[in-house]
């Protein structure tokens, strides 16, 4: 359990810096730092959420410009980092599979809880069916979110794993 929870710690930390340096975003002094806070996770998850879409060149969830290939960089970082530290493929595909998890929830809750920072309630509204139906218009971006970050983090695991194991020669099966 250990493990896991080091290796979510990885991935999370990870992908949130990642993804708060590829996303610039100013703090509203109109707004209490509270609701700041949401706004600043949403800014920093939503060009994590299309890795796939990015890398084509679409643009972002929301209508933000494309980051190109460095979203889906950002995961497979993660994906390694988090395979390299744990070691154990069962571990690290599960923290893996937590850290997108815990992404996209983070990233749903601060639609929704970033409201009282919009001007008025049909700007926001505007906003969340803008954000959900590119979303939902991806599933392409939706499945790779959790398949290839936790299977590159089970197989570097696994490599990892095969690499500390001593390799048998004929000469010490003799022994």
């Amino acid at each position: 359990m250990r493990n896991v929870v080091i290796g979510l710690m990885i991935g999370l930390g990870i992908l949130t810096l990642g993804g708060g340096l590829i996303t610039p975003y100013s703090l509203s002094s109109q707004t209490s730092t509270q609701y700041n806070i949401f706004r600043i996770i949403l800014a920093t998850y939503t060009p994590l959420l299309t890795p796939i879409s990015s890398a084509a060149g679409m643009r972002m969830v929301g209508g933000g410009g494309s980051q190109g290939i460095v979203p889906i960089l950002i995961w497979l970082i993660a994906a390694f980092a988090t395979g390299i530290a744990i070691r154990d493929p069962g571990k690290s595909g599960k923290a893996m599979f937590a850290s997108a998890s815990i992404i996209l929830l983070l990233w749903i809750a601060s639609v929704f809880l970033s409201a009282p920072t919009w001007p008025d309630l049909n700007s926001w509204l505007v906003e969340v069916d803008l954000l959900t139906s590119d979303l939902i218009s991806r599933p392409i971006d939706m499945i790779s979110l959790f398949i290839i970050p936790t299977g590159l983090a089970i197989l570097t695991a696994q490599i990892t794993q095969l690499k500390r194991r001593p390799i048998k020669t004929e000469a010490s099966m003799d022994d």
